[in-house]
């Protein structure tokens, strides 16, 4: 199933960011039906997952949302409604949420809750769908300006209610530039540079916003390390934990600080450099609603640089003045 998933990707040009992002959606899902299953994804016999409407479902959406340059922009979600009740699959009654669903929500950490419809209203790929693409989840909408609005209807007909999704494109009117963050330290002096360098990677790919360390001097004038963590206030207790498991260290301070911060958002232009099409994704920096600095994607300019043999530096100064000028060709 992955192999044709990849196969459909390349037959429609898409770029290597939308096709990673596929490819962590599919396997995300067969980790989850593996561990209900107790059987490797080797091994595994797929049931909803092996029908070619999950692949239809992520190549669609990534397609589109590719398409209309709307992939790498923050995308907001609200608690999504799981059902209740009980349904009957392969294994026999469960209740609702079925355990593919619910393995996907407890990995991805996502935010659900139950009503009285009675029925599945999650699938697992409507969970890797939702989950993969949310970059920010929100227990509300925040103030904002709606631009288009879309809606999708399902098949199943619903006793109490319309069985329709909605989806808004939108301008987020930010009443303040101003959010509140966690700072987790804890002081070292037992572990090596090849342990910190790990923990760093590590503690990334766990949420962290970031992370640094810097030298000092400490009790016994023992040479040691300050590890500093940035996080959101939500992920706080599970990096604290994290470090105090990895490192051995006994506790983790925690302080809450705000961060002024300028709106940023991605826009992905088609650029002709040399006579051949590349996609360069450029980060816009705004100061109430004015852009006030734009900046190529890192991975983007060392990409193009690769293939046109362009100096990395001399490449980022023609791609900004391409985004100014509105160009998109470079010759």
């Amino acid at each position: 199933l992955m192999d044709s998933l990849m196969k459909v990707l390349d037959n429609l040009d898409v770029s290597v960011a939308a096709k990673n992002k596929a490819q962590e959606m599919l396997t995300l899902l067969f980790q989850a039906e593996s561990r209900v299953h107790d059987e490797t994804i080797e091994k595994l016999h797929l049931h909803e997952t092996a029908s070619v409407d999950t692949i239809l479902d992520i190549v669609g959406t990534i397609w589109l949302l590719e398409k209309h340059g709307l992939l790498n922009i923050p995308i907001y979600g609200l608690p999504v409604n799981v059902g209740s009740g009980f349904i009957t699959f392969s294994h026999g009654k469960v209740s609702v949420p079925p355990p593919a669903v619910l393995e996907i929500l407890q990995k991805l950490e996502y935010p659900f809750f139950s009503d009285e419809v009675e029925g599945e209203l999650l699938t697992p790929t409507g969970i890797i769908l939702l989950g993969g693409l949310v970059s920010n989840q929100i227990n509300q909408l925040p103030p904002l300006r709606v631009q288009k609005i879309g809606y999708g209807a399902g098949n199943k007909d619903l006793p109490s209610r319309s069985n329709v999704l909605r989806i808004l494109l939108v301008d987020l009117q930010q009443e303040s530039t101003k959010h509140y963050l966690s700072m987790l330290e804890t002081h070292l002096d037992d572990v090596t540079g090849e342990i910190l360098g790990g923990i760093v990677n590590e503690l990334m790919n766990q949420g962290a916003l970031d992370v640094s360390y810097y030298p000092l001097i400490m009790k016994k004038n023992r040479p040691a390390w300050c590890l500093r963590v940035i996080c959101d206030e939500d992920k706080s207790s599970l990096l604290a934990k994290n470090i105090m498991k990895e490192l051995g260290t006994l506790g983790v301070r925690e302080g809450r600080f705000g961060r002024y911060e300028l709106e940023r958002r991605v826009i992905t232009k088609k650029i002709i450099i040399k006579g051949k099409s590349f996609t360069c994704r450029f980060k816009e920096r705004m100061l109430d609603g004015e852009i006030v600095g734009v900046k190529p994607e890192f991975e983007d300019i060392a990409s193009i640089a690769t293939e046109t043999k362009i100096p990395i530096n001399e490449l980022e100064i023609k791609l900004v003045n391409l985004y100014y000028e509105g160009s998109g060709n470079y010759e």
